[in-house]
């Protein structure tokens, strides 16, 4: 079987190396760039998970996409900014047969895929893990939680039981789901409210739930807001769950998001928060507090 990583990063990199050493007869192919691609290439890829490591070795590590020959699954671990232009260039690599899964935050990035491959097998996916990279061609896992799902939003997701086999059988805990639509936005509730209250104040999301913890509430409630316009099930139970998530999370934890900005690189504000705000215009949904810190992130980014 040939299975393509998409960003080998902290998600991607942890999932292409655990499948590979749980079936080592896969042909893995990782796309990564600058020095995390040198050390793989001369070193391979390193897992340090716990107090235990272990190393695969791909069989491609290369930064051409275009080059990637015909693939059985392909995993999209990128930013969500970077999926259209990083798919489009993998023509070469997609047939009608090959399974296309996005694990990207943010909602929808199944339709940006079937829009570019209608003839491919594209499902949706979320995956639940703290894992980042250490340095390059080392992958740290943090903590034992990994928890993903998968499915097709038009249904008959029992048909890819082999792939979620695939990642069960590696130890990577997997569900196969027809609701793969409502699961995605769970997801996006909690990251994309807390992304953005993070990036707006800058500051952990210990500091969040202690000094503005209504205007995450209200985040929250505006997200669910726009999701409920769209007949996405989002309730009370998803509300206080994300509350609950973030007053567990140690104090001083930051999103990906606001790491971003703070870094000057580029951010996922598009899709944790200006895709929210345009789709609340459009179905005429009132988000007020999401505009507001929309607006002033998107200054912040242009400096």
């Amino acid at each position: 079987m040939k299975i393509a990583i998409i960003g080998t990063g902290g998600v991607g990199g942890y999932l292409g190396a655990k499948l590979l050493k749980a079936h080592p007869d896969l042909i893995l192919t990782c796309v990564a760039r600058g020095a995390h691609l040198k050390a793989i290439r001369e070193n391979g890829l390193t897992i340090i998970e716990d107090e235990s490591r272990f190393t695969v070795h791909p069989a491609i590590a290369t930064d051409d996409l275009s080059a990637i020959p015909p693939q059985d699954l392909i995993l999209f671990c990128t930013k969500s900014y970077d999926l259209a232009k990083s798919a489009a260039k993998l023509s070469k690599s997609i047939t009608k047969d090959t399974v296309l899964l996005p694990l990207l935050n943010g909602v929808d990035h199944d339709l940006t895929l079937k829009s570019l491959y209608p003839d491919a097998e594209v499902l949706d996916g979320c995956v639940y893990i703290l894992s980042e990279i250490e340095k390059a061609g080392h992958i740290r896992k943090k903590g034992p939680f990994f928890y993903m799902v998968i499915g097709n939003r038009e249904g008959g997701s029992e048909r890819y039981n082999d792939i979620a086999g695939l990642f069960n059988e590696a130890g990577l805990k997997t569900k196969l789901t027809d609701r793969i639509v409502y699961e995605t936005w769970k997801k996006y509730l909690f990251i994309g409210a807390f992304a953005m209250i993070t990036s707006y104040y800058d500051k952990s999301i210990g500091w969040v739930m202690e000094h503005r913890p209504e205007e995450a509430e209200t985040l929250l409630r505006e997200i669910i807001a726009v999701a409920n316009a769209k007949m996405i099930p989002l309730g009370n139970e998803d509300y206080l769950r994300a509350l609950k998530q973030a007053r567990n999370i140690p104090y001083d934890s930051k999103t990906s998001m606001q790491r971003d900005f703070e870094a000057h690189r580029p951010t996922e504000l598009e899709s944790l928060g200006g895709y929210i705000v345009k789709e609340a215009q459009f179905l005429k949904v009132a988000t007020p507090l999401m505009e507001r810190f929309y607006k002033t992130l998107k200054e912040k980014s242009k400096k």
